[in-house]
Parts: structure tokens; sequence; C-alpha cells
């Protein structure tokens, strides 16, 4: 897209940047660079804009030739603008701005000043709010009138019907700072003048907002660049605190996953140990046998993946208001038929001594009983072990 009032090199692609910035009369009164900050802070030469007013193409051209450029492409300035020829262009005079104080911008304007706008302004471009992505056209002349500077607008036809119809025609000029006053950079059509006749075509004389740059940045800008710097510190103390912050919630994260975890293991405990509570009253009660409890301790930790509580409360007699499968389990088991626990049997170890006593006893309680014996007159250990303990268990 080319420039109004510049003629535009262009030596690297400015997809490569992050940042620009402009640095003017770089090389030469009126030959500007663009620098290009990479992502590292790499700064290179993006581009070059050659005032249209000082340098033709073939100037340009000639330039670039003697500084290894000669392979660029230029650029050329916008013809209507740096001609000025433009047969369907609408002409309109407005005034721009009044001698006088602005105190809220540190800016003087003087009748020496406006002499300086003057002489230095004309092909400044007119346009929306102070942004140039909207040409609406140019300062064709300009002039002073006593404390007053007067312009003459000339308007593509397109923007002086939007003009018309919309019925915004609030006036705003921003300049740049020079060494001996201002310049005027451009004319900027607004809905929010500073004061309400600050209107473009208006019966009285507008007064105008004022922006003021300093090599193309205005005061505005230059207070928040200032307020960045100073306000650097505090951000990255802030950086510093939300990551301390986040590494501190990740601890507390994972923290809560562990607290988590051993919870979920106590409360499994706590339903096996129930489960087992279960199975066991029903074993002394001779409702289980071994195959049988297995079987119930398995029904019962599939009911408790759904109702642990219930289980856990089963497992305390506290069979009110339990969900119905785990009633229905709790029937089943009530109804099982009841099987006798077998006694148990204690076996008795006898040393030589008393065995030998035990067989004498034996031995004549069977000869009473009408018994006779082998050769050897003698009863074999077992059969003495096995009746001591049956006398043992009797008693």
């Amino acid at each position: 897209m080319p420039y109004l009032t510049e003629h535009a090199v262009r030596l690297e692609p400015p997809s490569k940047y992050e940042r620009f910035r402009r640095e003017n009369g770089k090389f030469g009164e009126g030959i500007n660079a663009i620098w290009g900050i990479t992502a590292d802070g790499k700064v290179e030469l993006q581009a070059l804009r050659f005032d249209a007013k000082r340098y033709s193409v073939e100037d340009v051209r000639e330039w670039l030739k003697e500084h290894g450029y000669e392979n660029a492409t230029i650029e050329p300035a916008e013809e209507e603008f740096s001609t000025g020829v433009d047969t369907d262009a609408v002409e309109r005079e407005a005034l721009l701005i009044e001698a006088g104080d602005y105190p809220d911008k540190g800016v003087t304007i003087t009748e020496e000043s406006l002499q300086q706008m003057a002489e230095s302004g004309v092909g400044a471009p007119v346009i929306v709010e102070h942004r140039p992505t909207l040409v609406l056209g140019w300062i064709s002349e300009l002039w002073r009138k006593g404390k007053q500077l007067w312009g003459k607008l000339r308007l593509k036809p397109h923007a002086n019907q939007l003009i018309e119809e919309s019925g915004v025609r609030g006036l705003s000029v921003g300049l740049a700072r020079t060494e001996n006053g201002y310049q005027l950079r451009e004319v900027s059509l607004t809905a929010t003048p500073r004061v309400t006749n600050a209107q473009i075509f208006g019966t009285e004389p507008p007064q105008l907002y004022i922006v003021c740059a300093n090599n193309a940045i205005g005061d505005d800008a230059m207070e928040i660049r200032n307020i960045a710097v100073e306000q650097q510190p505090n951000v990255e103390q802030l950086r510093a605190e939300l990551k301390a912050a986040q590494e501190h919630a990740a601890q507390l994260e994972a923290r809560v996953k562990e607290m988590a975890q051993q919870l979920e293991f106590a409360q499994s405990q706590l339903v096996r140990h129930a489960v087992q509570r279960i199975v066991e009253k029903y074993q002394r009660e001779g409702k289980f046998t071994p195959a049988a409890a297995e079987r119930a301790t398995q029904l019962l930790l599939h009911l408790a993946q759904a109702y642990p509580q219930h289980i856990i409360q089963f497992s305390e007699d506290t069979a009110t208001e339990l969900p119905e499968v785990v009633r229905a389990a709790i029937a089943l088991f009530e109804a099982l038929p009841t099987h006798p626990n077998k006694p148990a049997v204690r076996t008795v170890s006898l040393d030589d001594a008393a065995l030998a006593e035990r067989k004498q006893e034996l031995a004549a309680a069977l000869r009473a009983k009408g018994f006779t014996f082998a050769a050897s007159g003698e009863l074999p250990d077992e059969l003495v072990q096995i009746a001591a303990n049956l006398k043992e268990v009797q008693s």
C-alpha cells in the first residue's frame, strides 16, 4: 500500500519482527529508517522512507544503488498526494488551529509557530481519529491569518460524502515537535472534539484538540511509555509473585491428590473391615460354610462399590433406611439355614511314664471286658493315645 508523503523501500519482510521503531533523518534529511526488532531483541533495518517532496523516484533509485540496495523495490508515494492532481477531489476550507496556550499538553502556539506549520505542513494527510489506516484526503494549501492557521482540505469524493452523511465534523490536528517549533503532521476528523464547536466547516471557528508529537511520538504516547518504564519493575515483581503462586498451587494440588488417595485407601479398608464383620457374624450363627462365606464376601464387596456407607451401617446392625438391594442381601443371609458347629477336639500328648500307666489301666479294663491280647501282652501306643484323648474330652 503506497504512502501519501513518502517513497517506501522494503528491505526485509515485516513478518520477521515483533516490534518496529522509526528513526527520522537517519541517513540524511528526509531519509528515514524503519527498524525491525525480533523476538530475541535483534535490531535490523527493515525499510526506508524517502520524503516525496525532497526526492523523486529516480533520486531514490540512485541513492539505493550507491548504498548497495540496487535490488530493492521502490513503492512510490501516492500519485494524487505527491502531485496534488485529482480532478474529482472536493476542496473545503477549515480553520485548523489558533495561537494560544494549551497547558494540558505543555504547548504554547505562537504566530511564528503557525507560520512554520504553514510552510512545512502542505501535503499532510487528513485521517480519522489520528489513525492512518483510513485516509480521507490531504492538505493542499495552508496559510496563516493573524492568530489562526487555515487550510484547504482536498477530500476524496467518497470521504466528503461520508462526512456530509455522518454529520461528524469535529477536527483535531497532530503536531510534531521540531528544534524551532512545531510541524503539522496530520489533521483528523473526530466525533469527540475537545469543545462542542470544534466542527469542520462550522459557522464558528473551532478550537481543536492538539496531539503534539516528538519524532512522530505524541505527548500522550510518551507519557504512556514513561509510565510503562516506571512500572516495569512492578510488573516483573508481579510476574515473580504469580510464578511463586502457581508453584504453590501446584504443590497444594499434589498434596490434595495425595490426601485424596489416602482417604480412598482408608475408605476401602473401612468397607473391607465392615464386610469381614458381617461375614464373621453369620459364620458365628452357623449360616455360612467356608465356601458360602467366600461368596458372601464377594457379594458385599461388589455392593460396597455403589453403597459403601450403607455396607458400613449393615455391619453395625443399622438396617434402617438402607437401599433395597442391601436389604435384599440381609434378607437372603437371614433366610439361610443354620449349620451346627463341630465341637473342637483337643489332642493330649503323654510322656513315657504316663503312657505306661495308661497302658496298664487300659489293659486291665479290657481284660475285665473279656478281651485277650497278643503274645507280647502289651497294647499299641496309638490305641492308648486315642483312649487318653477320649477320656480327656469326656472330662
